[in-house]
């Protein structure tokens, strides 16, 4: 083998390494269905139809916070990104810590259950762990 072929070897030896590094076509992630879509706004529908009765005291926080969570999965069904995924998870925050100061308000006027103070205190728990997992991917 010659110095020239020896040299072309390894040219082509590297060019190979180079190109089995180099990044593929971007991909992007595929928009959300139709399906998907009309399944966020039935969920964010009822959730607003729930939150109205939670705050006219003809339901409980459990159903509130269960539709609550449906819009999340609905919203995270939809997600394609990181952001949207901690978006819809901040969505849910607000929405549990909106109920918690509700209930404790009503609590300290004497007309609130105690679970429901300790059930709105684990929701906003649950969801804070939810972000920190999801801002540490």
């Amino acid at each position: 083998m010659t110095i020239a072929d020896t040299r072309h070897a390894v040219f082509l030896g590297l060019s190979l390494a180079a190109v089995s590094f180099a990044p593929g076509p971007e991909v992007k992630a595929p928009k959300p269905s139709a399906l998907a879509e009309a399944r966020y706004k039935a969920a964010l529908k009822q959730y607003e139809e729930v939150w109205t009765y939670y705050r006219q005291s003809r339901t409980d926080t459990f159903y509130t916070y269960y539709w609550s969570k449906l819009v999340l999965e609905s919203q995270q069904d939809m997600a394609t990104t990181k952001a949207e995924r901690i978006a819809a998870l901040q969505g849910h925050q607000d929405r549990m810590l909106k109920m918690q100061a509700l209930v404790k308000k009503v609590r300290r006027l004497g007309f609130s259950y105690s679970t429901d103070v300790g059930a709105t205190d684990y929701y906003c728990v649950e969801v804070e762990r939810w972000l920190e997992k999801a801002n540490a991917e």
